[in-house]
């Protein structure tokens, strides 16, 4: 029922980000799991405030049961796929956290609240270890000593995704190619190549979108590369909720060759200036009413951290390369040349939720 706002809160939180200079990831869902824990604490105009940035329109009980819904089905995945996602509000010691908040957040969303000591290195290591052991090792830190002076509160949320593709890639290869970055400067990247493939392919006047499904076919990884040349600025000014949602619904399998870059994105953010930017103002000032998860408290500031990894370990691990049985001979068609030589927008979906967005511009 809100995909779209759900969607459209993930494009918002883009365009607060540099994404015409750099490679970039971030999980919408992950911010807005830990904006639920405080949604479920807040009150007043501060409630509304991040109700109306997350899901515009909805009831209390309809946020609530979208994204607890969210939260536990995420972590379902099957075949080898893994999301682990660390979630949780940090208090300075001398605040307590409301009872029936903590019991609240951890039936919703698996998450708490916690007092500590920001002043000490113990601090830093307990924090870091919370986020190491969420996430399986994938994410070792998320802050240092800096990150915690005059914190009062904290938002910390992390998130890792690792699953192999559905199809491994038939006579798949690898090769360094010419990739143009938004500049105009041409380097070399690793890009996959297939040749004369099954995938699956939608596209519009502005996106042609290539669609892959992971081994748990829920989760799909879906890359947006505009149709013309180094114009990823003026594609992402036309992107819209409603437009990610028709393509990623329009998929269609297509007779293609492909070449797509490996990559490795780490990337961490501060959220503070980002959800003001966006009307998430109220939880960082004395104007603050948090008074559900405790008396007197505001928001110091946020970090999220997000990394994802596509390469040939996502189609086969031993690289073993296979033909196709059916005869080229047999296919009349002519291919869809999918050649992502140049910046191109990327989203991870769970059933068309976004659970990641980025940009590769290497």
């Amino acid at each position: 029922m809100f995909l779209q706002a759900e969607t459209q809160f993930g494009l918002n939180f883009l365009q607060t980000l540099p994404v015409h200079n750099e490679s970039l990831v971030f999980s919408p869902i992950s911010i807005a799991l830990v904006l639920s824990l405080l949604h479920t604490g807040a009150r007043g105009r501060t409630k509304e405030q991040i109700g109306d940035v997350l899901l515009n329109g909805a009831s209390d009980d309809q946020f609530v049961n979208h994204f607890s819904f969210i939260n536990e089905k995420l972590k379902s995945g099957v075949n080898g796929v893994e999301v682990h996602v660390a979630n949780r509000v940090y208090l300075k010691k001398g605040f307590t956290a409301n009872p029936s908040f903590l019991s609240v957040a951890l039936k919703n969303y698996g998450a708490d609240a916690k007092t500590i000591d920001f002043g000490t290195l113990t601090a830093v290591r307990e924090i870091n270890t919370f986020v190491k052991e969420v996430t399986k090792a994938k994410i070792n830190e998320i802050v240092d000593k800096d990150n915690l002076k005059n914190a009062v509160s904290l938002l910390i949320n992390a998130i890792y995704f690792k699953g192999d593709w559905q199809e491994t890639f038939d006579g798949y290869s690898i090769a360094d190619k010419d990739f143009t970055t938004y500049s105009g400067h041409v380097k070399k990247v690793s890009f996959m190549k297939e040749m004369m493939s099954d995938r699956g392919y939608s596209s519009d006047e502005i996106f042609q979108v290539l669609h892959l499904p992971y081994a748990d076919p829920n989760f799909q990884f879906s890359v947006f590369l505009p149709k013309e040349k180094n114009t990823l600025k003026q594609a992402l000014a036309k992107l819209d909720s409603k437009r990610i949602q028709n393509l990623l619904k329009g998929v269609k399998t297509t007779f293609m060759n492909i070449e797509l870059p490996k990559f490795t994105i780490e990337k961490e953010t501060e959220l503070k200036n980002h959800l003001v930017r966006l009307g998430i103002s109220d939880i960082f000032t004395d104007y603050a009413n948090l008074s559900g998860l405790a008396e007197n408290i505001k928001i110091s500031g946020g970090f999220h951290k997000a990394i994802i990894e596509v390469n040939e370990d996502g189609t086969t691990a031993a690289a073993v390369t296979s033909v196709k049985a059916v005869p080229m001979s047999m296919r009349m068609e002519t291919p869809v040349d999918f050649k992502a030589d140049h910046p191109f927008f990327f989203t991870l979906n769970y059933q068309n939720h976004p659970i990641f967005m980025g940009v590769f511009n290497e």
